[in-house]
């Protein structure tokens, strides 16, 4: 049965989905962290690593959820997981450090985008979506199959949007 566990995990997602955006979106839009100078990015970086950090403790708790699937399915989990975990390290691989954590917003360098990004517009996120659903697969937890889908209307939907060059 859907509790307290899972409404808690789905909400400090989106907590974290919406700190993000918001922030990327303060500072494309307004400069907002321009004040701080060379300091900008690590300000930004340490806010949404704390809404983020959250969220994953919260992934943790989620464990104790009653809301599962009748069995689990881990070798279709894991093999889910495992393509997730491809996607992101040619993607991470492509952007870099920085581009993992906006820098380009901050003038910081962002390698071209090619590769991965030619086959997945938004590969970090999509892979984050698939790892959910793994998760989901491998645990019969329920509220990661919800987390997958959040994170994709969330991450690929909305942020992206957020972060794309006017």
């Amino acid at each position: 049965m859907f509790g307290i566990y899972d409404a808690l995990t789905i909400s400090l997602l989106v907590v974290a989905i919406g700190v993000n955006s918001l922030s990327v979106y303060a500072q494309k839009r307004y400069g907002y962290y321009s004040k701080f100078g060379d300091k900008a990015y690590t300000i930004h970086s340490v806010i949404i690593l704390i809404a983020w950090g959250i969220f994953i403790v919260s992934e943790f708790v989620a464990a104790l959820s009653s809301w599962r699937l009748e069995s689990t399915y881990p070798l279709i989990g894991y093999g889910i997981m495992i393509t997730a975990l491809t996607i992101f390290i040619l993607a991470f691989r492509q952007i870099g450090i920085h581009g993992l954590g906006n820098g380009n917003f901050f003038g910081k360098p962002v390698r071209k985008l090619g590769g991965i990004y030619k086959i997945i517009p938004e590969p970090i996120y999509v892979s984050y979506s698939l790892w959910f659903l793994g998760i989901g697969f491998v645990t019969s937890l329920k509220v990661f199959f919800v987390l997958a889908f959040v994170s994709f209307v969330g991450l690929v939907l909305v942020e992206a949007r957020v972060e794309r060059p006017n």
